[in-house]
């Protein structure tokens, strides 16, 4: 995941922008109630810190830890908490995997943006455990549901296009099966200046994608239930 991100990280924010927007909406209202004074809240999978800095607006009050392990990420995130001293003193990043970091046990929410299809079937029990641990009781974890939820082909699109300066970018992406659980996605960033193409960079990233209920079976195995969703963005609430 490192090596694929190291390459993706230059565009990222460019291509993700539409899609944060569209999303900050509904994780403000998810996380309308946290208890902030009951522990941290944990943004796994921080990335450039988009999802860190919408939790950090949308809860004025709460100390952050933001679990990032690639490289090329982390240093966008970094990049933004330098130039923010407000945010540096409550807002915490860790450069580990979020199965290697060691949470704390008192936490008031966790965040997991585009994250829970990374994990593997055999791994997903871990990964539920390890949140359910980490949340004091009544705590939420806000997972979002990675489109399409299940193991198809999906062909080669252009999902967003954005300008800066003399060149456009574009972001295409297309979605293959690999086997009866898991799907390649394939990230294609086109720089073109005018109509010349200048620049491509492909990555791969292999995703076990899953739907609402199976997720939620997970989940309540783990002793998190359903509490609230929003279809049209994909995230969950699930509450310990």
């Amino acid at each position: 995941m490192t090596d694929n991100y190291a390459a993706a990280a230059e565009f990222y924010d460019l291509m993700a922008i539409p899609y944060m927007a569209s999303v900050e909406p509904a994780l403000t209202k998810l996380l309308t109630g946290v208890d902030t004074v009951a522990g941290p809240v944990v943004d796994i999978g921080a990335g450039t810190g988009l999802s860190t800095m919408l939790i950090a607006d949308a809860l004025p009050d709460a100390r952050i830890i933001a679990v990032e392990p690639a490289p090329a990420m982390r240093a966008v995130l970094l990049s933004r908490l330098a130039a923010r001293k407000d945010l540096r003193e409550r807002i915490t990043v860790l450069p580990h995997g979020f199965l290697e970091t060691g949470l704390p046990h008192m936490c008031a929410a966790v965040v997991a943006l585009g994250v829970i299809g990374h994990f593997d079937t055999a791994t997903r029990p871990w990964v539920w455990s390890t949140i359910a641990e980490a949340l004091v009781p009544g705590a939420d974890a806000i997972v979002e549901i990675q489109r399409p939820g299940r193991v198809e082909i999906s062909p080669e699109r252009r999902y967003t296009s954005a300008q800066a300066g003399e060149l456009r970018y574009e972001g295409w992406s297309r979605a293959d099966p690999m086997d009866a659980d898991s799907l390649r996605w394939r990230m294609t960033y086109r720089t073109y200046r005018g109509d010349r193409l200048v620049r491509e960079v492909v990555t791969d990233h292999h995703v076990w994608p899953a739907d609402i209920d199976r997720l939620t079976t997970e989940a309540r195995a783990a002793g998190l239930h359903r509490a609230d969703s929003d279809p049209a963005t994909g995230l969950v609430r699930f509450t310990r």
